[in-house]
């Protein structure tokens, strides 16, 4: 069965058998959900590029100046497992976003959506490595996207940039990736403290993206609620619960704006 790629439509959308990534599931709570029989995986990519002139001052990751993409990508999975649910009466359709049991990167390259770069994201050739990934898991088989090629041309510029030098031809190394440490609760080194103003990031780290030459000239997102709601500055003030910024807790976003101001923050 071939895939009703007009249920995705205008968003990258492929298809990979369950198998080739079975052997790589995360042991996580949302697993007792996967279909017991399932046979396929849909991989879907929400892009989230909104153009260069939404970041011009920007003191954030540029995936956190929308709306929080928990809340939109789960809505629009829901909205497509119900659309084939409608479609194919008595399959099961199962959707994942972020917290999935799946390798979501390893999904969408299986799915031929992209190439993994040495910074271990997926870039797709039309929107970059500037998107979220879904899945859904079925019990139907549906006809596979084969991909093409799984490696970028290793420049290495993703390499050189990296603030903490996370990154290397090994991998990355996550306890020392500046958009984790953003992230820590309790108290930050002092080194931490200065690479946030040093690269004007209260939250996230985007310099690998950046630099990345598969990342220029990509084409913004055809999500409408993505430019809707932008802000590209880093405000707990105003955030509410629907930023991306706030899943770690109003304290922690509270210590790290304090940071950016370079005032001394207690630890949360």
């Amino acid at each position: 069965m071939k895939l009703p790629s007009e249920i995705f439509d205008p968003l990258p959308a492929g298809v990979c058998d369950f198998e080739t990534v079975e052997p790589y599931l995360l042991d996580v709570r949302s697993r007792s959900r996967l279909p017991a029989d399932a046979k396929s995986v849909i991989c879907v990519l929400f892009p989230y590029y909104l153009g260069e002139e939404y970041y011009r001052d920007l003191n954030m990751s540029r995936y956190a100046v929308s709306e929080d993409y928990h809340i939109v990508a789960r809505e629009m999975i829901a909205s497509f497992t119900e659309k084939l649910g409608r479609l194919f009466p008595g399959a099961v359709f199962e959707g994942f976003t972020d917290s999935s049991p799946l390798p979501e990167v390893r999904c969408a390259v299986a799915c031929s959506l992209g190439v993994i770069g040495k910074n271990r994201l997926c870039i797709n050739p039309v929107y970059g490595s500037w998107f979220f990934i879904g899945e859904i898991v079925t019990d139907m088989r549906f006809e596979t996207t084969p991909p093409e090629n799984t490696e970028c041309p290793g420049c290495g510029e993703c390499l050189r940039a990296c603030p903490t030098g996370a990154l290397s031809d090994g991998g990355l190394d996550p306890e020392r990736c500046l958009s984790a440490l953003t992230q820590k609760k309790g108290e930050l080194s002092e080194e931490t403290k200065r690479l946030m103003r040093k690269y004007n990031t209260a939250w996230g780290c985007d310099v690998c993206q950046v630099v990345c030459p598969m990342n220029v000239n990509k084409k913004p997102t055809p999500i409408a609620r993505f430019y809707e709601t932008a802000g590209a500055v880093f405000d707990p003030d105003n955030a509410e619960g629907n930023r991306a910024f706030m899943w770690r807790g109003e304290k922690t976003a509270r210590r790290n704006a304090r940071v950016m101001k370079g005032e001394d923050e207690d630890g949360v």
